[in-house]
């Protein structure tokens, strides 16, 4: 019986077992593979069918290419004509096809966890449409791909949002000009490529000449149509080797780069100087001005920039002080402005003895029925004999270091206030107060804030923090673990000027803010008729974000009912502005907006 069995399986029989064996035990497996893609697939097409996003599917050795319908949806396109990937790469932007190619390739090479990438894709209207792809690689047992499926979203409109933020972080929001954060860039290639290549450049600042007096009589309304006006003016005058930026206020630079001499200096500023004294039109009105123009040339009067835009804003002083309407060129003398400076240093210190300072307070109210939210404490200095405007001697204070007792001063006096008005009123809404980046550089001004709070035995949700993002840029410092401590015991904190600054929306996270203010520069131009679609727009997206990470908005310099309005259908929370208020003394807040609400208490 064994020989017959033996005789039975002969040798090639047993090789074609093991082999028929093998081939189904291969056969088990690729059909393991298989269930395990179509698994893939099927979870795919529930969550795409779900979220409304587009399923392909890649094979990477053939290059086919299929693609589901809700992704031709969203390109425009009826009809799949995309056999390949060489048929879609000619869709991809031609500056997104080396991402785009790197980011399959590493995955394919399994050099990440999965396939992700934002580019952009034509669309059938001719338009790029931003897409986010994402997709997983199917492998052999060999770690080889064969197979790939994925989804792509439709993230044009979250795009063109960020776009714009990251526009209007380094340009001004009025008149659309790059700002001084982008001026100090490219100053900075500017003076590197004159190095490299023995160029000589200019820096011309320009201020406005009585622009204060526009404000005063026509309004904040009118001097922004000028500033407007200015703007466009400057730009369709300038050479094409110049580039012109806003500085701030009725201040423009402009970078002349390369210069032949000075000569070539001179000829721009005049060309400015002579454009500006031509009347402007303003939409509304015709405006009449001039301008005063410093000069300072590298490398003849600095060679590096903070020293070249220092001295070219001391020629314009000098500029102004002879009369306005004039262009002078940086020399050694002009630095006679520096010395003004100390002499405000010197005002400042009498102030503080003197006690010639005060806090003036603007209400905020509920954007929706106009109740008292709280205010914001605001600092006012009077010599005795004129009123110093805080964007003064405030930019002064924080330099030479008087900032921190004038700080001292302001956190001291408004709790002093609140605890008066509480004894007087009752409970009030939170009065806040501003907190400069300079002020956390002392030991710790959040101890000083408990310990005087403490000590007039008010709560903590009786006062309210403003700050800037800049607060976070001094690395060294501890001012995020200072917020955090103020917020713990019961302080809130609000985040001025959103907007304004280069990393807004990356500090956001960082800052432990309960509040967001939205800058004046966006509300003011939330019914400007060629504007307000646009602007309404990115405010709306800001709100949206803000009530997303829980926060409450406030929107400041509002004037207009008009602007009340728009904001109301932007669901804002609360507003702040001379619509409401200008910013009062405390024996007038009180009586304007603490009595009656008082009053109204006690008859309910």
């Amino acid at each position: 019986m064994a020989s017959l069995i033996f005789n039975f399986f002969q040798p090639g029989m047993i090789s074609g077992l093991a082999l028929a064996l093998t081939g189904l035990s291969l056969a088990g497996l690729g059909y393991l593979e298989y269930r395990h893609f179509r698994s893939i697939k099927r979870a795919y097409n529930l969550a795409m069918l779900a979220a409304h996003d587009g399923f392909w599917e890649w094979n990477p050795v053939t290059k086919q290419l299929l693609v589901g319908t809700r992704l031709l949806q969203i390109l425009g396109y009826r009809e799949d004509f995309l056999p390949d990937t060489h048929a879609w790469l000619k869709l991809v932007h031609p500056d997104d096809v080396a991402d785009y190619n790197r980011a399959v390739s590493r995955h394919i090479k399994g050099e990440t966890d999965h396939f992700y990438c934002e580019y952009r894709v034509l669309a059938s209207d001719g338009r790029y449409l931003w897409i986010a792809s994402r997709g997983l690689a199917v492998r052999d047992q060999q770690g080889t791909a064969y197979q790939m499926v994925g989804s792509v979203t439709d993230i044009t409109e979250r795009k063109n949002h960020q776009e714009e933020l990251e526009f209007l972080a380094q340009h001004d929001a009025l008149t659309g000009l790059p700002n001084r954060l982008l001026f100090a860039e490219h100053l900075q290639s500017a003076i590197n490529d004159g190095y490299e290549n023995d160029q000589r450049l200019a820096v011309l600042f320009i201020d406005l000449d009585r622009f204060k007096n526009i404000n005063d009589t026509l309004g904040h309304r009118a001097g922004d149509q000028m500033l407007q006006a200015v703007s466009l003016r400057l730009k369709q005058n300038l050479p094409a080797n110049s580039c012109l930026y806003r500085q701030g206020g009725d201040e423009f630079i402009v970078l002349l780069n390369p210069m032949i001499d000075s000569a070539d200096a001179m000829a721009v500023a005049q060309s400015i100087k002579e454009s500006i004294a031509e009347p402007l039109n303003g939409g509304d009105l015709d405006f009449f001005t001039s301008a005063s123009i410093g000069i300072s040339l590298f490398p003849d009067d600095a060679i590096d920039g903070e020293t070249l835009l220092r001295h070219a804003d001391t020629a314009m002083y000098a500029a102004k002080s002879s009369g306005g309407n004039a262009i002078r060129t940086h020399t050694s003398e002009m630095d006679q402005r520096i010395h003004l400076r100390v002499s405000l240093e010197t005002r400042l210190r009498k102030a503080l003895q003197k006690r010639q300072f005060e806090l003036y307070f603007q209400p905020q109210v509920s954007a929706v029925d106009g109740q008292l939210i709280g205010a914001e404490a605001l600092l006012r200095w009077s010599d005795g004999t004129s009123r110093i405007p805080p964007d003064q001697f405030i930019p002064v204070a924080e330099e030479c270091g008087l900032i921190i007792p004038i700080g001292e001063w302001v956190i001291t006096q408004a709790i002093e206030q609140i605890a008066q008005w509480q004894d007087r009123f009752g409970k009030i809404p939170a009065i806040a107060i501003n907190l400069s980046p300079r002020q956390f550089w002392r030991p710790s001004v959040s101890n000083f804030i408990l310990d005087k709070l403490n000590a007039t035995g008010l709560p903590t949700s009786a006062l309210e923090v403003e700050i800037t993002e800049s607060v976070v840029l001094d690395p060294e410092g501890d001012s995020i673990e200072q917020l955090e401590r103020m917020r713990a015991a019961g302080i809130t904190i609000a985040l001025d000027d959103f907007g304004t600054g280069y990393s807004s929306l990356s500090y956001l996270q960082r800052l432990p803010v309960a509040r967001l203010k939205i800058d004046r520069s966006f509300i003011r131009e939330l019914t400007h008729k060629d504007k307000a679609e646009s602007n309404q727009a990115l405010v709306k997206a800001i709100i949206a974000m803000a009530h997303s990470l829980s926060l409450k908005v406030i929107a400041e310099g509002v004037e207009t009912t008009e602007q009340l309005e728009a904001l109301q259908k932007l669901d804002c929370d609360i507003i702040q502005g001379y619509l409401i208020s200008q910013p009062i003394a405390a024996d007038e807040f009180a009586e304007k907006f603490l009595v009656d609400r008082n009053n109204q208490k006690s008859s309910e």
